[in-house]
């Protein structure tokens, strides 16, 4: 048997799914944890450059003009604002151009917005602008506009995001491994499993699989594949009585017709009399209930055998049956004793009639074929909880007491015909009787 290719191995698919999970809850939940420390991250970057401009302008004074030192990545630019005028009054060298005219157009007393604009990012730098009231001049503001290269930061970003990018690809892979070395590991009593079933083969008695002592879904896997095994064992079992019964069935008319030809046409005499021909047609006929015997059990076998019901009296069916099988049972020196409970009211079944008189047919002829002649025949009809009760009991020779290779193939047909009509059938057999019992 082939080898199942690695990538479509349970292995590998339940390292894949397992790795498909965990990206999927990691790159969800990093997505969100990522623009959470971005944002608390920015947060903290706007705080600190407004309150590092804030600490600039409270150190400029007016009179006279005082221009505090600045580090070099901070570029200022200060303007005086009074009224609609706006006066600049310190320019750093090296500050952005074009940018002073917007904030102090937005920021002039008359031309305010309600939520004036006060910083400002760009793709390279960032703008800041802080103001305060000047006590000494009304009605003027001093205004600072602060300018910081920004690519530092966003390089920041920028790295952690794709550090967090590269610690989620090493964490899928290093899951998925973990995944496929764990699933292997789990799966090895499966292939152990696979490989000793792969050496059972079909006979009577057949090896089984070594049982798990933890009762999980692998130990359930064994115990269900074993419970197979048995019901495969009783199959071929089965399977070799009914050859066994069939080769035994057949074998004893078609020597007693052999013999009885081969006498004839010995020449010890010539014409054929009433008692051969007599003897003969019995062998047919018991040739053809075996032949229908096959057939059933067949029927029972593939599952196809019909059953037609109707409402008849068991009773009825009993006797029509006795009657039809006194001659033979009378010709083999049987005696049949048949009692009937008068207390049972109820002898009406709804049933396959044919079916069940091939039943009742088959086991007196079983009773005629192995019993013993010297004890009678009991048929009882009696009731268990309203509904009828049949017994059919007889005793066995010693030398009969154990069951031949071909005794019970009718009475093999008659429990499946029985239980296929969802009727109970008993049966026990000690060393000197033999009892039947069905419960309809």
């Amino acid at each position: 048997m082939k080898t199942a290719f690695p990538f479509r191995s349970l292995r590998f698919k339940i390292a894949l799914a397992f790795s498909l999970v965990f990206f999927s809850i990691t790159a969800v939940s990093s997505f969100f944890i990522y623009q959470n420390i971005v944002s608390q991250l920015t947060q903290a970057y706007r705080s600190n450059f407004t309150q590092e401009a804030q600490n600039i302008l409270d150190r400029v004074g007016t009179d006279p003009l005082e221009i505090p030192l600045t580090t070099p990545d901070q570029s200022i630019l200060i303007w005086l604002e009074s009224g609609l005028d706006a006066t600049t009054l310190f320019e750093k060298p090296g500050f952005p151009t074009g940018y002073q005219t917007v904030f102090q157009q937005l920021q002039t007393f008359e031309a305010r917005p309600q939520e004036p604009l006060e910083y400002l990012s760009l793709d390279s730098v960032d703008l800041q602008m802080v103001s305060r009231g000047l006590q000494d001049f009304q009605q003027s503001r001093l205004s600072l506009l602060l300018a910081k290269d920004n690519r530092e930061f966003y390089a920041q970003l920028r790295s952690i995001r794709d550090q967090m990018f590269g610690a989620i690809i090493l964490a899928i892979l290093l899951s998925a491994a973990m995944a496929y070395i764990v699933s292997g590991l789990s799966l090895r009593p499966v292939q152990k499993v696979i490989n000793k079933a792969r050496t059972i083969q079909a006979a009577e008695q057949m090896e089984r699989l070594p049982e798990s002592k933890v009762k999980d879904e692998i130990g359930q896997l064994s115990d269900t594949i074993n419970d197979m095994i048995g019901r495969i064992e009783e199959a071929i079992q089965n399977q070799n009585r009914f050859f066994a019964m069939a080769a035994h069935e057949l074998r004893t008319p078609l020597a007693n017709m052999q013999s009885e030809l081969e006498y004839y046409l010995t020449g010890a005499d010539q014409q054929l009399s009433a008692d051969i021909l007599t003897s003969l047609r019995e062998e047919v006929v018991r040739l053809k209930n075996i032949v229908q015997d096959f057939l059933l059990m067949s029927q029972l076998k593939a599952d196809t055998l019909v059953l037609r019901p109707s409402q008849f009296r068991l009773d009825d069916l009993l006797y029509d049956t006795l009657e039809r099988m006194r001659p033979l049972l009378t010709k083999s020196g049987f005696e049949v004793r048949f009692s009937l409970d008068e207390q049972l009211e109820n002898l009406s079944i709804e049933a396959d009639r044919e079916k069940i008189e091939a039943v009742l047919v088959n086991l007196l002829d079983n009773c005629r074929k192995y019993g013993d002649q010297q004890s009678p025949i009991l048929i009882n009809l009696c009731g268990t909880d309203g509904k009828p009760s049949l017994s059919i009991e007889n005793a066995v020779p010693p030398q009969g007491s154990q069951m031949g290779p071909g005794m019970g193939l009718g009475l093999q047909v008659a429990e499946q015909i029985v239980e296929k009509h969802s009727f109970g059938f008993r049966k026990a057999q000690d060393i000197s009787h033999f009892r039947i019992e069905i419960e309809f």
